[in-house]
Formats: C-alpha cells, structure tokens, sequence
C-alpha cells in the first residue's frame, strides 16, 4: 500500500549564522566640522591669539613707538573626562537557543570566542559606545550629576558658558512657542533664520558655515519651504535632481534626529528644556570652531574570557573634552535658556 501525504508539518527554520541589530539613531557625520585634537591624554591648554587693530598710525620722524596696551593672546583649556563602557555576556544564559548551536561544537559553552556571535555583540558594543560618544558630546552638563549626561560639558553647555549667543523660545522672530509644547509649524524656518539674523559679523564673515538641527526642525523646514509652496518650480527641481544636503542660504544643514530621541526619553537630565516635546534645537557655527580633545577609537574594544565568572566581558575607555575658540562663532537656540 503506497504512502500518501496530503499536506506537509509546518516548520520554522531557524538562521544561526545571521542576526538583526535594532537600528540606533546616530545622526548624520558631524566631526568633519570640529577640530579634532587627537591622543589626548589629560587637560590641555592651547594658546588664543587675539586679533590685532588700530595700530597703524600716521608716520612722525620720531623714534619708533609700538602700541602697549595691545592684548596679544590668552589661551583654551580643554579638561577632559576620562570616560568608560564595560559590559558582560554570560553565553549559558543569553544564546542557549538559536546560536548556542555555534558555542557547543568546539567552543567553550559559556565562551563566544571564535563564533559568530562575538562579531555579533562587537558591532553591538561598537554601536551602543558611539551612540553614547555623540549624545554626549553634544548633550552633556557637569551641573546635572547624572551618570548618562553629567560627565563633562557638552557642545551646547560649552556654547553657553563660553558666552556665545543663545536664542529661546521667547525670541521674538518667532510665532508664539509656548512652554513645554511641540514646535510650532513654522518655527523651524524661522529658528534658523534667527540664528543667522542674531549671527556675530565675524561668524558671518568666516565662512565654512553650518547649522546642526533636531528633526523636528529639519522637518518643519522642509514643510515650509518645499510642501507650504505645492512644491514650487525650484524645490521640485531640487528634490528631483537631489541635493546632497539641506541647506539655508547655501549653508548645509546637519540633521541630528538623535537629539530628539535623547531628549524624549531623558528630558529631566538635559538642560536646555523641560519638557519632552522641547526637542527642537539648532546651533550654527563654523567649521573648526569647536575643539574636541579625545583619544576615542571606536575599534579599539577590550575583551576577554573570564573562566572564573564564566563570561565574555568587552570594555572601551577613553577621554573627551569640548572646548569653544571663541564665543562669536557660535549661536545656539533652545526651547529654555541653558542654566
């Protein structure tokens, strides 16, 4: 009698070798607009040369006279933080599943060395570090004593110390922006252009400009500017023969979504707002103007099998600092002035 089947067993089939990490909000590449100060190793002092003016005098046939009041120079500290991220995995308890399969054939049971799942959590660890590198270095205040943004002084908490101007929510170019709300449509245009208006000459004259904002700005200025006008001959033109970046008056325009995620999720840590809905923030700068002193190297990860604890432990350390050149070539807005 012949077998016969009339339908076949549902089966999940189950990929040990693949993975999917969840995506983390980086931002779009800013460090090519800082100067970076590499392998630093403890607080650092750089010399500031002032500019020099009214010099030039009329000519006498007397003797040589220099100009003695003139202020030559002062100098930029940048006190770094030395900073560190150390993190286990117990192989029994995390992968006996789908990828304990790779850990039971020659491999320790408790030990992910030699087996995909130790690429796997070193791109985990290498996002999660850099992740934590950005936020951070732009979000961060000493005064918070918060373990997540209390280390060191952030772009923004720098910015301000340094005396750069700071626009709020009460700038008077913009449309009413209440207190703990949301921006309001139109705003992101405006914030933007109240930078530039509230610009010092000599940020103006630098050149090699650019604005970093939320996402919500970003988007608010795509909607005024492009939906607002049906998509106009111009910005139609634009979006189909693409542009590399946003920009306003020719100025790029870098977009930091992570910010916005950050301050949703840890309002009460960052200074600057008071409300999660106060994501938008925008600082226009130039480039160069931010010093960033760090030995970070996002490659340069630790790790080692601990036979006594039975686990796999990764751990990265490194120093950072921020530091302003001058406080005309920066100007900030947040919902809430920076304490």
């Amino acid at each position: 009698m012949a077998l016969e089947l009339t339908s076949l067993p549902d089966v999940n089939q189950y990929d040990v070798n693949r993975a999917i990490i969840q995506p983390i909000f980086m931002g779009q590449d800013y460090m090519q607009y800082m100067e970076v100060l590499p392998n630093i190793k403890g607080t650092t002092v750089i010399d500031k040369f002032n500019q020099l003016g009214k010099i030039t005098k009329a000519f006498t046939n007397g003797a040589f006279s220099a100009e003695s009041d003139v202020d030559k120079g002062a100098t930029i500290t940048i006190t770094p933080s030395r900073v560190e991220a150390e993190i286990e995995f117990r192989a029994n308890e995390l992968f006996n599943k789908m990828k304990g399969q790779l850990m039971r054939g020659g491999h320790e049971f408790d030990n992910v060395e030699g087996s995909v799942v130790k690429n796997i959590l070193l791109d985990l660890i290498g996002q999660g570090v850099k992740a934590d590198f950005n936020r951070q270095l732009w979000l961060s205040d000493v005064a918070e004593a918060d373990a997540d943004y209390g280390i060191y002084d952030g772009i923004f908490q720098v910015a301000k110390e340094a005396g750069a101007t700071a626009l709020t929510r009460e700038y008077s170019g913009l449309t009413t922006q209440n207190d703990d709300t949301a921006l309001v449509a139109g705003n992101g245009l405006k914030i933007m252009q109240g930078l530039y208006d509230s610009a010092a000459p000599e940020l103006l004259e630098a050149g090699n400009h650019v604005f970093f904002v939320s996402g919500d700005i970003a988007d608010d200025y795509m909607a005024s500017t492009l939906e607002s006008s049906s998509f106009a001959a111009a910005g139609y033109g634009a979006m189909v023969n693409g542009v590399p970046n946003l920009t306003y008056r020719g100025i790029p325009i870098i977009v930091r979504r992570d910010w916005d995620v950050a301050i949703a999720a840890d309002v009460a840590e960052i200074n600057g707002c008071t409300a999660a809905a106060e994501t938008h923030r925008a600082l226009l700068t130039t480039k160069d103007a931010f010093v960033v002193g760090t030995d970070f190297d996002e490659n340069s990860v630790e790790q080692w099998y601990s036979m006594d604890n039975k686990a796999y432990r990764f751990r990265v350390a490194y120093m950072v600092g921020v530091a302003l050149k001058d406080a005309k070539l920066a100007v900030y807005y947040t919902p809430n002035a920076i304490s």
